[in-house]
C-alpha cells in the first residue's frame, strides 16, 4: 500500500467533522405563544415555523397567528407626558424614573402631568 492509498484509509476512518446544517425554529402552543426555540436537533411532534436567525434572535417581539409569524406591539396604546413642576411627583433631580417616597429626601424636582 502506498503513502496515498494510506492517507485514504486514515480519512476514511475519522468521523464527518461536517457541522450540521441549522435551521431555525419557533416552536409554539395552541395559543401562539411561542415556547421554545431551535436551530438543531429539533424536537419532533411540535408545531414550528422555519425562520432566519434575526427573527430568531428577537422572537420574543413575536407569536403565532393563523400559522403565521406576527410581531407584537409592545408600545403602550395611551402616553402621559410629563413636565418639570412645583407639584407632582417628587423625584431625584435630573432623574425622573426614580419616585421618592414622602418622608424621603434628597435633590428633588417636581413633575407633573403635561395638559
Amino acid at each position: 500500500m502506498g503513502f496515498f492509498e494510506e492517507v485514504q484509509q486514515i480519512l476514511s476512518q475519522m468521523p464527518d467533522l461536517t457541522p450540521e446544517v441549522r435551521e431555525y425554529r419557533l416552536h409554539y402552543d395552541d395559543f401562539g405563544n411561542i415556547y421554545m426555540c431551535t436551530m438543531q436537533q429539533h424536537p419532533t411532534d411540535t408545531k414550528y415555523l422555519i425562520v432566519d436567525q434575526e427573527v430568531y434572535d428577537r422572537y420574543f417581539d413575536y407569536m403565532v397567528v393563523d400559522n403565521q409569524l406576527k410581531k407584537i406591539d409592545k408600545l403602550p396604546k395611551e402616553s402621559v407626558k410629563l413636565k418639570i413642576s412645583d407639584h407632582g411627583y417628587p423625584t431625584v433631580k435630573g432623574h425622573a424614573g426614580l419616585l421618592l417616597e414622602p418622608d424621603e429626601t434628597a435633590d428633588i424636582e417636581y413633575w407633573t402631568e403635561n395638559d
